[in-house]
């Protein structure tokens, strides 16, 4: 995906922009509330814009049906504004997998993030097939993103281990 809008890191360098991601996670517990805080880390160290649903649009358990609703629009209407995808499979989210498999409708780029997968352990042969990459650690996702920012556009990095 070619970009050229310039953007602003937070170290005042000029960066290429990726367009806006959209950020599909969990956060229903501290440990994955750290895990989204430290993605919004990596897209901001690199100046990538994004969009997160915990951010914006909560939901309380006993929510009317009125304002899930809202919630739920709100969230589609972000997915077809935002350019790409983040998508954090470790805790098997399903509103993010839901997302990621409206989003892959959309034929819009997604990039699948599970930190701490094993070596040798097995990814899903369905995400793997519809992502640009595959990232298993946050050094794994700067790494990548540095990459994408330097040649303006979402690298293609397929994975390569077993896949169930």
């Amino acid at each position: 995906m070619k970009l050229s809008q310039n953007i602003t890191n937070l170290w005042g360098e000029n960066n290429m922009s990726l367009g806006k991601v959209y950020l599909a996670s969990g956060w229903f517990s501290p440990e994955w509330m750290e895990e989204v805080e430290n993605i919004k880390s990596v897209f901001e160290k690199h100046g990538i814009s994004y969009f997160s649903p915990k951010d914006e649009n909560l939901c309380d358990n006993d929510a009317a049906e009125s304002m899930q609703d809202q919630i739920f629009k709100g969230n589609i209407k972000h997915l077809h504004e935002c350019d790409w995808m983040l998508c954090n499979t470790r805790n098997k989210d399903m509103g993010s997998v839901f997302e990621a498999g409206y989003m892959n409708c959309l034929e819009k780029p997604i990039v699948y993030f599970c930190d701490g997968l094993p070596a040798g352990a097995q990814f899903n042969l369905m995400l793997a097939a519809s992502g640009e990459a595959v990232c298993t650690s946050l050094k794994q996702l700067d790494n990548y993103l540095s990459d994408c920012v330097g040649s303006s556009q979402l690298v293609e990095m397929r994975y390569q281990g077993a896949i169930e």
